[in-house]
C-alpha cells in the first residue's frame, strides 16, 4: 500500500491576493501560535498513527508557507515523524517554500534533517506582475533562493509559474518559462489564475480596478508553454504539471490516482479506507481539540457511496496525461469507466478531445484546454 501523509503550516508572512487557501499571517501575536500548533500535529500524528502499521511513502509539507516557521523547529517536527511513522529511506519529503522566507543555512539545515525535494513558488519572472498580486519577494529573491538549495544539496527543486494574471502578456509568460527552464528545475508547475470569490483579487475584478487577459489569451499562454516546456525536454505528465524523467511528484500523483492519504494541521484533507474528511481552520479549536483525542477538530465527515467515488475515479486520473487504465479502473471499480457516460465519451472522442489508445482513455491535446467539460460528464 503507498501513501501519502500531508502536512499543513498554516503561517504565512503575507497574504497574496488571490489565495483562499486555510492561512495565518505570521506577525508577533501569532508568532506565539507556532509551539502549540506544532505540539497539535504531533498529538493528531499521534491519534492517526492507529490506523496503520504502513508507513507513508511521502510527505508534503504545505501551507501558508512552511519555511515561515523557524527551519530547527519544521526540522525537529519532521524527525519526529519519522520516528512515530518509521519513515522509510526513500521515502519523498518535499516542503513548499517562497523566495525571501528561507536563507541558506535554513535549506542546509531541512535538507541534512531528510527534506531532500523543495518546492520553490516563483509565479512570475517579472517584479512587477509579482507586486501586482501581491507576491512579497522579487525575481532576484527567487534566484537567491534557488541558487542556495542547489547549494545546500537539493537535488529535486521544482518551480511554480502562473498564467492569467492581471497585466501579463503571452511574451511574460514565455520570458518566465524561458528563464526558469535555464536553471533547469527537476519539476515545473504552470497553473492558470482561480478568482475565488472573497479574495482582494476578486473584489479589485469586480471594482474594475484590474483587468485580466481573457480566455482566449490564457488558452494560448497554456498552449505556447506546454510547447515551450516539451522543447526544453520536460515530460507534460499532469494538466498543470512537467518533470523531467524521474522527477515526477510522487505525492501529487497519489491524489490523482485517488489513492488513500492522510492530512494534518488546520483544513487538511484525508481519504482513508473509503472515507473522507477534513479539519477545522480554527487554530484555537484544533491546537485544543487535538490534545484532548476525541476528533473534535474534524469539522467534515463523509462516506462517498460507490458512484462518487468512480466518479473521483474517473476524472481524477483523467487529469494525468497517460490517463485511466480501463482494465485497472474496471479492477478497482467493478464497472467500465465509460458505463457513467456512454453517449459523452463518445461525443468528446468524436470532437477531438478525448482518446482511446493502449488501454487507456486520455485528454488529447485539444481536450486540456477544456478539460473541465470533460470531467463534468463524469461528476
Amino acid at each position: 500500500m503507498q501513501w501519502g501523509l500531508y502536512v499543513h503550516i498554516p503561517f504565512c508572512p503575507y497574504k497574496c491576493a488571490y489565495c483562499d487557501f486555510v492561512a495565518v499571517r505570521a506577525g508577533s501575536r501569532v508568532t506565539g501560535w507556532f509551539v502549540p500548533y506544532l505540539q497539535a500535529l504531533r498529538g493528531e500524528a499521534q491519534y492517526l498513527r492507529a490506523r496503520t502499521s504502513v508507513p507513508p511513502t511521502t510527505v508534503f509539507y504545505g501551507g501558508g508557507t512552511p519555511t515561515a516557521l523557524p527551519a530547527s523547529s519544521l526540522r525537529a517536527l519532521h524527525e519526529d515523524l519519522v520516528r512515530l511513522w518509521d519513515l522509510p529511506v526513500d521515502a519523498e519529503v518535499t516542503v513548499e517554500c517562497n523566495p525571501g522566507t528561507v536563507g541558506a543555512d535554513d535549506l542546509r539545515l531541512l535538507r541534512s534533517g531528510g527534506v531532500n525535494r523543495l518546492s520553490i513558488g516563483l509565479q512570475a519572472w517579472q517584479d512587477p506582475l509579482l507586486e501586482g498580486v501581491g507576491r512579497h519577494h522579487s525575481r532576484q529573491d527567487f534566484l537567491s533562493a534557488f541558487g542556495a538549495a542547489r547549494d545546500a544539496g537539493f537535488s529535486t527543486i521544482g518551480v511554480d509559474l502562473m498564467y492569467g494574471l492581471p497585466g501579463q502578456s503571452l511574451s511574460d509568460v514565455c520570458e518566465s518559462v524561458r528563464a526558469v527552464c535555464d536553471l533547469r528545475p527537476e519539476h515545473i508547475s504552470l497553473y492558470g489564475l482561480q478568482v475565488e470569490s472573497g479574495t482582494p483579487l476578486d473584489a479589485w475584478l469586480r471594482r474594475g480596478q484590474i483587468a485580466l487577459p481573457g480566455e482566449d489569451v490564457e488558452a494560448s499562454m497554456y498552449g505556447t508553454a506546454r510547447r515551450m516546456l516539451l522543447q526544453a525536454g520536460y515530460d507534460h505528465y499532469e494538466i498543470s504539471n512537467f518533470a523531467l524523467p524521474g522527477h515526477q511528484c510522487r505525492h501529487n500523483r497519489l491524489y490523482w490516482e485517488n489513492a488513500s492519504y492522510l492530512g494534518l494541521g488546520i483544513g487538511a484533507a484525508s481519504h482513508w479506507g473509503g472515507e473522507r474528511w477534513k479539519n477545522t481552520s480554527r487554530l484555537a479549536l484544533y491546537c485544543r481539540t487535538t490534545q484532548e483525542g476525541n476528533e473534535a477538530w474534524v469539522e467534515e465527515r463523509e462516506v462517498p457511496d460507490a458512484e462518487r467515488a468512480r466518479a473521483e475515479g474517473a476524472f481524477l486520473g483523467l487529469r494525468l496525461l497517460e490517463g485511466v487504465d480501463l482494465a485497472a479502473y474496471r479492477s478497482r471499480y467493478g464497472v467500465e469507466l465509460e458505463a457513467r457516460c456512454p453517449a459523452e465519451v463518445e461525443r468528446f472522442i468524436a470532437q477531438g478531445l478525448l482518446v482511446r489508445a493502449e488501454g487507456h482513455l486520455r485528454l488529447t491535446e485539444a481536450g486540456l484546454l477544456l478539460s473541465n467539460q470533460v470531467f463534468a460528464a463524469f461528476v
